[in-house]
């Protein structure tokens, strides 16, 4: 009776219980993805819509199935810790390969708010990884000094911290302004697109003085540093050959094309969610040009 007692308190049963489980769980999932049918997307219509209209997790699964050799490659980098999580000589080892998966998995599904089922199960899965290295932490005690090396004595450690921190300094100094500067690129044109609400500028209505143009597609997108994109009865304009200059003290839009080193000058006002342009520089017989647009956020609040 004794001895049964001490098996169901002994460490080495709830070890044993925990690797099992993880390694198995963790063993049908890699094989899902060594064999390429977790990251499917269905239902298979949602390949027609357009990006705004899919959900975030759908679009993460999309992601992370986008590239065949990559799912495979995750697949085999859960298998082979879960594997040597079955085994009692490997299982420290296992483990500790198995953390960054298992985290990364818990991260992802609580960060991109993935199905909440996926949720608890990486939730599960990485408690059970980090209940095995608290049950070895002897063990991970013993490779962390032997890590750092705790019986060595490192000279001029303290010149070593300093130029770490110049180092990084200067990096920081150079490298944190030009992100600062590009967060700040948004204007009366582009709209909040920092945080996913950028503007969409359609065409509504085109006159040369009271003359009215047969209706067409146009859809202007401005982006940060004079980045110019629209949707046209062309097709989708990408290749970056327009760009914008702005002066809003002015009120005045200057468009330049690359390819044929020509410019288009616009004077512009905004009442509400009303855009209208009057050209500048359309010489043809001093016609007034002038175009209507109207202002739709995207993914608006």
């Amino acid at each position: 009776m004794q001895k049964i007692k001490s098996i169901l308190t002994s460490k080495e049963l709830y070890l044993g219980l925990t690797r099992y489980f993880l390694g198995l769980m963790m063993i049908t999932y890699a094989i899902t993805k060594i064999l390429r049918t977790q990251f499917v997307v269905l239902p298979f219509n949602i390949w027609q819509q357009p990006l705004e209209s899919v959900s975030g997790r759908t679009i993460a699964w999309s992601f992370l199935g986008y590239s065949w050799w990559f799912q495979i490659l995750l697949g085999i980098l859960e298998f082979i810790p879960s594997v040597l999580l079955l085994f009692r000589r490997t299982t420290l080892l296992g483990a500790i390969l198995l953390l960054p998966m298992t985290l990364n998995v818990f991260l992802i599904n609580y960060a991109l708010d993935l199905w909440k089922e996926t949720q608890q199960i990486s939730l599960v899965l990485v408690i059970l990884n980090f209940i095995i290295l608290i049950l070895e932490w002897k063990k991970i005690r013993t490779v962390w000094e032997i890590i750092l090396l705790k019986a060595t004595k490192f000279r001029l450690s303290a010149v070593e911290v300093a130029i770490n921190i110049v180092i990084v300094t200067i990096i920081l100094f150079f490298f944190v302004p030009m992100l600062l500067d590009y967060k700040k690129q948004t204007n009366v044109f582009t709209g909040d697109w920092f945080n996913g609400h950028p503007n969409e500028w359609t065409l509504i209505s085109e006159k040369i003085n009271d003359s009215t143009f047969k209706p067409h597609i146009k859809k202007s997108y401005f982006g940060s540093y004079g980045q110019y994109s629209e949707i046209n009865d062309t097709g989708y304009v990408t290749d970056g050959w327009i760009n914008y200059k702005l002066d809003e003290s002015k009120h005045l839009l200057i468009f330049k094309n690359q390819k044929r080193k020509s410019e288009e000058k616009f004077s512009y006002t905004i009442k509400d969610s009303l855009l209208t342009l009057v050209a500048l520089n359309d010489n043809t017989n001093n016609k007034n040009f002038t175009q209507t647009f109207k202002r739709r956020i995207i993914k608006s609040k």
